[in-house]
């Protein structure tokens, strides 16, 4: 005898499906997007644009930023992003006794990771013409940055965990930390001339929006942990302190 499906992984099912065409159309607009800035139509506004600030950026250097802009920049290399991931996953679930952290985040990586590769073995946008700080780039894997992208998955993705579950004050500093590493990690691909600024606006617009597609989906209505609950457990105590309501 087949057993029915029950309510809990039906909604499960409905919600993997709404996320899923949610990351088809956004790969079908990156992917439109990166036809439109790799096409062959040359002098654009946008064009022109994308290579003024790469030439900026490489006639700025200095050697004292070599080092720092790599370091910046690996925080944003898969082997960086992969187990900062699994350990940010791990305690998080660990911690709120709850696998919605480890689903959020292994969604938001995993969905970023696929949109990547699909993407970039579509559109062979050429590097910047400027030299290369990173001697081992692919020449014709410029479009997205999958650095910028992962690095907004990951940071963001623990940010928005920690939001949702404090009530700290410092919640906040922890997001705006989060932004901060995510710029960092998108300039130094800029100026290591990895990327055009188009690459990394797209992977910046792309991420958030996927990200931000995870959290409505998988983090829960009702936080273990956030100012509601706390709220609510201040009026119970001031119930059952007040002497002049009724007890059942």
């Amino acid at each position: 005898m087949a057993h029915p499906i029950g309510p809990g992984r039906r909604r499960g099912w409905a919600i993997a499906a709404q996320m899923s065409a949610v990351l088809a159309v956004l790969f079908g607009l990156l992917l439109g997007a990166g036809w439109l800035v790799s096409g062959p139509e040359a002098d654009t506004d946008v064009e022109v644009a994308d290579g003024r600030l790469t030439s900026w950026f490489a006639e700025n250097r200095v050697e004292e930023l070599a080092t720092p802009s790599r370091v910046v920049s690996d925080l944003g290399s898969t082997g960086v992003v992969i187990g900062a991931g699994v350990v940010a996953a791990a305690v998080a679930g660990s911690l709120l006794r709850s696998w919605w952290p480890v689903r959020l985040l292994a969604a938001a990586l995993i969905g970023e990771l696929v949109v990547f590769l699909a993407v970039s073995s579509i559109i062979d946008r050429e590097r910047p013409p400027v030299p290369h700080l990173d001697a081992q780039l692919p020449p014709t894997s410029s479009y997205p940055s999958g650095h910028t992208a992962a690095s907004l998955c990951l940071y963001g993705g623990i940010a928005a965990v920690v939001y949702l579950v404090s009530r700290s004050r410092w919640r906040r500093v922890v997001v705006v930390g989060a932004g901060v590493v995510v710029l960092a990690v998108a300039t130094s691909r800029l100026y290591r001339g990895a990327h055009w600024p188009t690459d990394v606006a797209a992977s910046v617009l792309f991420a958030s929006a996927w990200l931000w597609t995870c959290i409505r989906a998988l983090a829960p209505a009702d936080r273990p942990v956030g100012r509601g609950s706390r709220r609510g457990g201040r009026s119970r105590a001031s119930a059952a302190g007040d002497p002049s309501r009724p007890h059942r």
